[in-house]
């Protein structure tokens, strides 16, 4: 039998990430599309802009379409959002739906979730129409790639009965997982070992093979609460108009170091009271649209990226730090090594801002998105 060499196997176990076992896992999947014209004529023809709510009834014929095909293909939790607002989606205990001027939130237990229904305002015309689909299970990791090529034909369906041409719906499958990096510091030394595989690489494991065309990004979001404890590490000047500023370019200095000597070259640092969201996007451009920053990132830029915002005026609550998966960290089909260099990164921030692991958490949220046209 070949055995493998010391080398090969110290560069196997560095790709081996060791996750607590109460990490929360979840995944949804977002399908969208513009909302033209020719998609109201297709879906209900003419629509009266005289009455009091002209595009109820569209709303209504095009979501109890989506819910039809839904019930047909055997999925069982399914949202239909017109309402011009960026969905979001966080795990939680208590299922709710929080709506923001420009943000939904949907907060779902995987576990024990059931939502049918749809989000709209017949008197305004939305800029997209959305079918958000949650998946729920006690695996859904393993049963990743079944739900997403169920869905993917249900959407499939969706377009051609409207009468859509290729390529006008956008399907985005979001996959997070959710952890304190000092749980082990907190006692909770249980863990499970995950490697992080590209999603169509893990895909094409469970059986399910996608297009060529995809893309896909994997990024770090790691949230840091603001302790008494970080303020009473920096001067504040309270008389000044920027107070926080020096207490921000410290953090934000210790973070620069700490991701340089774990070779993460693109980051960034969020401390402005919004919480980022990530596009693919070639021109890795940062976009700021009220409550709402957005940042794009191409994988297969290999020049490093920095992005720092914050506002010295404002002391927020949570501060976010991002790291960005380049294409060139997908090694053996995994992003273990990656994450690994987050969690030693974080691990040489928490000692530099002098952060108590046995009390304090920083929560890392694991992003994986693959993005296909249908």
């Amino acid at each position: 039998m070949k055995r493998s060499n010391s080398t090969t196997r110290k560069h196997r176990a560095s790709e081996k990430v060791y996750v607590p076992t109460d990490a929360r896992d979840n995944q949804y999947i977002i399908a969208e599309m513009p909302l033209t014209d020719e998609l109201i004529k297709l879906v209900v023809g003419e629509v009266n802009l005289n009455a009091k709510k002209p595009y109820h009834k569209f709303y209504q014929k095009l979501a109890k379409l989506a819910f039809d095909i839904t019930e047909e293909c055997g999925i069982d939790h399914a949202n239909f959002i017109a309402n011009k607002r960026l969905v979001r989606v966080r795990n939680s205990p208590e299922q709710q739906v929080l709506h923001t001027a420009q943000q939904s939130f949907f907060f779902y237990n995987p576990k024990q979730n059931s939502t049918f229904k749809g989000y709209f305002d017949g008197e305004i015309r939305s800029n997209k129409v959305k079918f958000l689909f949650l998946a729920t299970g006690e695996h859904l990791r393993t049963a990743s790639g079944a739900f997403h090529e169920k869905v993917f034909n249900a959407v499939k369906i969706l377009s051609e009965r409207i009468g859509l041409q290729p390529g006008e719906l956008k399907v985005r499958d979001h996959q997070h997982l959710t952890y304190d990096i000092f749980a082990k510091e907190k006692g909770n030394k249980a863990t499970s070992t995950h490697s992080f595989r590209e999603i169509s690489a893990r895909y094409l494991q469970q059986g399910v093979e996608l297009d060529e065309n995809h893309t896909s990004i994997t990024y770090a979001v790691v949230s840091i609460p603001m302790t008494r404890r970080l303020l009473k590490g920096t001067e504040i000047d309270y008389d000044s108009a920027e107070p926080f500023e020096a207490l921000y370019q410290k953090i934000g200095d210790a973070f620069a170091n700490a991701s340089q000597k774990s070779n993460l070259q693109h980051i960034a640092m969020i401390a402005n009271g919004m919480s980022p969201i990530v596009r693919y996007e070639a021109n890795q451009e940062t976009i700021i649209n009220g409550d709402i920053i957005s940042l794009g990132f191409n994988p297969d830029n290999e020049s490093g990226n920095s992005v720092m915002h914050w506002e010295g005026d404002k002391l927020v609550d949570t501060i976010r730090l991002v790291y960005f998966a380049k294409s060139a960290d997908e090694t053996h089909n995994t992003y273990g090594k990656f994450v690994n260099q987050v969690t030693q990164s974080i691990g040489t921030l928490a000692q530099d801002l002098n952060w108590k692991k046995d009390k304090d958490y920083m929560l890392m949220r694991l992003n994986q998105q693959v993005i296909r046209r249908v």
